[in-house]
């Protein structure tokens, strides 16, 4: 990760899984997380993605607006009775230690709702609501002869059709051959907006051609649109908050663990990053919950995907949960921090040139430079030879010209980062897709580089104290 960004973008540490192909878009975009760190901030959608399955998307949040224009008023949606709710049946939820627990404990919501268009149809099984996380378990037929694809998964305010602000990962390979498949959708909230008790969710497919691969939108599209109340309340009576008050220092770098709120979704844990530190911080390396329960074997719960710091050094990280069993313990480990020079952390394009006249290391190359009516496209080059260290973004705020002015990302599309294995030398390479607004820029163009391979490797054990 894993269309919003903000940073890339679930993950289980797996070789196969850090193998895999990464899209994180609006972000990433990258998604996701636990062996693959990808990371991009974004104004509405900054997300870190880390590879969870075979392909995870991170690219959705290229949201609709819909707005309702008149005529007769919207039909209320039935009143919902609160949980716990019957065991989600028929639909196999192998793998996922959240919802497995989740399930077994009555609060995966059931929806049952189904809506076809041309020869696909939709139904929604369950949702399992957080506080920052919405996971949505649903089918997908298709009739049609051919393959078909799932260009976006997004989520609009009900009422007025406003685009919400998230990242989002997919559980699926993302064709779709003919015949009815199980898929699933995640959806990561920033603190600062709340998830409405009602959402529009629209699911678009369209028939398999290269051209679909990397889009969002396709002429010959079918959106499948429905309206979802959430319960909110029940979600709200199993959570809790747990204050944490830990300062974590490895040489002379700091960060703080603020606390951890764990939900029937997952367990999240809010972090901050000081602005004294003499390095670029971004985080712990490597993080994950350990759960220990009645003597048997600890379980690792996966770091899923993480908000990178913001203007004040806030930063929330997503893991798993089987926190509704009651486990003996829970410890939050990390085998270190994400740190590196402040010095040289932008990269400088004269895309006239077409060359990268400067970047962290000079690591970085220039891949390519296209137009076209809505965007313009530009691509960077990086080989990472220690992709277990972090991965390489760009800060999604925004890019400065040659003469000082700052620039916005294309509303619609944002960036995107595609890393594919290289074969023979274990070494995987990276494409950075900067959509930009279509115009003349004063060359060169300055990007801030977001993170970068870095780390002080250093164990760390903090307990999370929830029976207390």
């Amino acid at each position: 990760m894993f269309e919003k960004e903000e940073r890339l973008l679930a993950d289980m540490k797996d070789e196969k899984e850090k193998e895999s192909m990464m899209v994180l878009d609006e972000v990433l975009d990258s998604a996701i997380r636990g062996g693959i760190r990808a990371g991009e901030r974004r104004r509405k959608n900054r997300y870190r993605l880390r590879a969870a399955s075979a392909v995870v998307i991170a690219a959705a949040a290229v949201l609709l607006l819909t707005l309702w224009g008149g005529g007769s008023p919207p039909v209320p949606l039935p009143e919902l009775a609160q949980g716990p709710y019957p065991p989600l049946t028929g639909y196999d939820l192998a793998g996922d230690i959240t919802a497995q627990t989740a399930n077994r404990h009555g609060l995966i919501q059931p929806v049952n709702q189904s809506e076809a268009s041309g020869e696909y149809t939709v139904t929604i099984h369950g949702v399992l609501t957080g506080p920052q996380r919405l996971q949505v378990f649903y089918t997908l037929e298709n009739r049609a002869d051919r393959n078909a694809m799932v260009l976006r998964e997004e989520l609009r305010q009900q009422d007025t059709g406003k685009k919400l602000s998230y990242a989002s990962s997919t559980g699926g390979d993302p064709l779709v051959k003919a015949g009815k498949w199980a898929r699933q959708v995640n959806f990561y909230f920033e603190e600062s907006t709340p998830i409405p008790e009602t959402v529009t969710l629209d699911i678009a497919v369209a028939p398999y051609s290269t051209n679909t691969v990397y889009r969002t939108k396709s002429p010959d599209e079918k959106v499948m649109e429905m309206d979802l109340k959430l319960d909110l309340e029940t979600m709200r009576r199993f959570t809790s908050t747990v204050p944490l008050n830990r300062v974590i220092e490895m040489q002379g770098q700091a960060m703080t663990l603020k606390e951890a709120v764990l939900s029937p979704a997952g367990i999240t844990v809010k972090a901050n990053i000081p602005k004294q530190n003499s390095m670029k911080v971004s985080g712990l390396f490597e993080p994950n919950i350990e759960s220990r329960m009645n003597g048997s074997s600890a379980v690792q719960l996966g770091n899923s995907m993480t908000w990178l710091p913001d203007a004040e050094g806030d930063m929330t990280y997503f893991f798993e949960s089987n926190a509704l069993d009651y486990p003996d313990a829970l410890v939050l480990k990390a085998g270190g921090m994400y740190a590196v020079s402040r010095e040289g952390m932008q990269v400088v394009v004269d895309v006239k040139q077409r060359k990268v006249l400067s970047s962290p290391e000079d690591r970085i190359q220039f891949g390519d430079y296209t137009k076209s009516k809505d965007k313009y496209t530009l691509s960077l080059k990086y080989e990472e030879r220690d992709f277990n260290h972090g991965a390489v973004s760009i800060d999604s705020m925004g890019f400065t010209d040659g003469k000082g002015k700052r620039h916005v990302f294309n509303e619609a599309e944002g960036s995107r980062t595609n890393a594919e294995s290289t074969a023979g030398n274990g070494y995987r390479r990276t494409t950075l897709y900067l959509y930009l607004e279509p115009e003349d820029y004063p060359q060169p163009l300055t990007f801030d580089v977001s993170s970068f391979p870095g780390v002080i490797e250093q164990a760390i054990e903090v307990p999370i104290p929830y029976r207390d």
